[in-house]
């Protein structure tokens, strides 16, 4: 039985997603757009106008929000190999269908400004997100104590550990000026040696299927050949919406930018990931506001977040190689040398308060003002890139004795892998 909220849930998506296909019909010159590769601003005002934005934007988080209900339902229809490593891909497909578009149209100075903003959005406000609803969550249900802190799964410092060695390599990437298809390469193979660890670590004891909610949890209700069909449909229909409406998405975005004079680079950095993390992260924030599931919730953000930082990094060279027809290097302008050396930075910072296995609310705060404080006032970057770095050596240094036991934890994890392999 269907109920009424998971009734609501469907309508307004449904609501969200018709006006974009009567919108394609009447533009049939749109589903060649995301093919074709350069184009300049009389092209873009001549193909869109401002209430494009509205109407794709609005598709794109319906369409997410399809594949996440999807994602989250076949997570228990495939084998666990074979989930882990295809819905991993599938739940950050509208990120990487805006990197894509921008890097295919050889737009660098967005892709760049659209991958930073990204990373930044998720850690600086998804990650204290998660904090700030688990302490209200506890507070109306009266907890004593009130849950002030999130405490991580210890088998959550494999995640940590790539992390660290992904924002490592992202001051790498800032030292050499330039992002080229050697990155990539190194960025797909840091993400699938990842996968391999997480593939190989023992399963969890606790059964998530009793978890799941809203259409995610009715479709896994189903009968198997329903269940699968739904699953599948819900999957190609957030497919096929945000592989052409992304790329109309951002050509709208510039022409509103054009129009009303207000930078494109902003505009690409903060709506277009803002767009595609807020459906991806609804599961976490549900998980966030029960009392222990609020772990899974942050767990769930931190692998976003190795997602983006490898994968995501990588798919602007290599798309932007396959544009041009040849591979390619990317030079880095000063500006995209600091996003960079910002987003690391902050990284670092982010990694620095896991490293001990727990966040606080006070540290989410942090992050969180960190953020929104260079998200509204940009020309700062450089002085927030050095309180991240300060505020890093200074946990490190404190909680040296968790970093310590947190590698530590890495190795075991590490001798387990090799060790069942070899047996």
């Amino acid at each position: 039985m269907v109920s009424n909220k998971v009734k609501i849930q469907l309508l307004i998506v449904s609501m969200a997603l018709i006006p974009w296909f009567i919108y394609m019909l009447l533009r049939p010159e749109l589903f060649i757009y995301p093919f074709q590769r350069q184009e300049n601003p009389d092209t873009l005002i001549k193909l869109f106008g401002p209430y494009d934005a509205l109407i794709t934007g609005i598709a794109v988080v319906g369409a997410s929000f399809l594949m996440a209900w999807a994602t989250e339902a076949s997570q228990f229809m495939f084998s666990q190999a074979f989930a882990l490593a295809i819905l991993a891909l599938l739940q950050v497909f509208p990120e990487y269908m805006f990197e894509a578009t921008l890097a295919w149209k050889r737009h660098i100075e967005l892709a760049s400004a659209t991958m930073t903003g990204a990373n930044r959005l998720l850690l600086g406000a998804g990650w204290p997100l998660i904090v700030f609803i688990a302490y209200l969550a506890s507070k109306f249900r009266g907890d004593n104590p009130v849950m002030k802190e999130i405490k991580l799964d210890i088998s959550q410092s494999v995640e940590i550990f790539f992390l660290v060695i992904m924002t490592a390599y992202s001051f790498v990437i800032v030292a050499k000026s330039r992002l080229d298809i050697y990155d990539a390469v190194i960025l797909v193979t840091m993400y699938l040696v990842y996968l391999i660890f997480t593939l190989r670590m023992p399963s969890e004891p606790i059964e998530e299927a009793e978890y799941i909610h809203g259409p995610a949890k009715v479709m896994l209700n189903m009968k198997a050949f329903k269940r699968n069909l739904s699953i599948s449909i819900f999957l190609l229909i957030g497919a096929v919406i945000i592989f052409f409406g992304a790329p109309s998405f951002i050509g709208s975005v510039q022409v509103v930018a054009l129009t009303i004079g207000i930078e494109t680079y902003f505009l690409a950095q903060w709506i277009a990931p803002l767009l595609s993390e807020f459906p991806e992260s609804t599961s976490a924030f549900y998980y966030a506001s029960t009392k222990h599931l609020a772990p899974m919730g942050m767990g769930n953000l931190v692998s976003s977040k190795v997602n983006q930082w490898s994968l995501l990094i990588g798919t602007i060279p290599l798309v932007y190689s396959l544009s041009i027809g040849h591979l390619a290097f990317i030079p880095l302008n000063e500006l995209q040398q600091h996003e960079i050396l910002l987003t690391g930075a902050q990284s670092a910072y982010g990694v620095a308060l896991l490293s001990k296995m727990r966040i606080t609310i006070y540290e989410a705060a942090t992050l969180f003002a960190l953020w929104f404080i260079q998200m509204i006032y940009p020309p700062i970057r450089i002085e927030v890139t050095i309180i991240y770095l300060i505020l890093t050596v200074f946990e490190l240094i404190y909680h040296r004795r968790e970093v310590r036991k947190l590698l530590d934890e890495f190795i075991r994890a590490a001798k387990y892998v090799i060790w069942r392999k070899v047996a």
